[in-house]
């Protein structure tokens, strides 16, 4: 009897790693795609710096987006991480949808969101 309990726990905690495993492909796409936007964003870096980083993460995003429309844990997985990235393809897959668009990543980005420049230009920083 304590074989069989033994056998059902870690059954039990390798399926959950198998789990946690066929979302790191997503979970890297993201960090990705958040580098691209906080590259694109950073007013530290010169016109040079920034196009010299976004190539290179374009690239990195290409092959990512990729990995992660052709890994079948992915889709098949039914997890809320999952559902929300395929839910919101435009925004997940960007430099694929950008493309498909053609519009560049950034522009594209900013249209989903529906941000505009007058809109950003009417912003206000400060504390809430």
């Amino acid at each position: 009897m304590k074989t069989i309990l033994t056998i059902a726990a870690m059954t039990s905690l390798l399926s959950t790693q198998v789990a946690a495993n066929s979302l790191r492909s997503l979970e890297n796409l993201e960090r990705e795609r958040a580098a691209l936007i906080n590259t694109q964003l950073n007013s530290k870096l010169d016109l040079n710096q920034r196009q010299q980083k976004v190539q290179t993460i374009y690239r990195r995003l290409v092959d990512m987006e990729r990995m992660v429309l052709r890994d079948d844990r992915v889709t098949a997985n039914s997890s809320q991480l999952a559902q929300n990235a395929f839910n919101k393809y435009e925004l997940t897959f960007l430099v694929h949808s950008s493309a498909e668009k053609k519009l560049p990543p950034m522009s594209h980005w900013m249209s989903e969101l529906q941000l505009t420049s007058d809109a950003i230009l009417a912003t206000k920083a400060g504390y809430r």
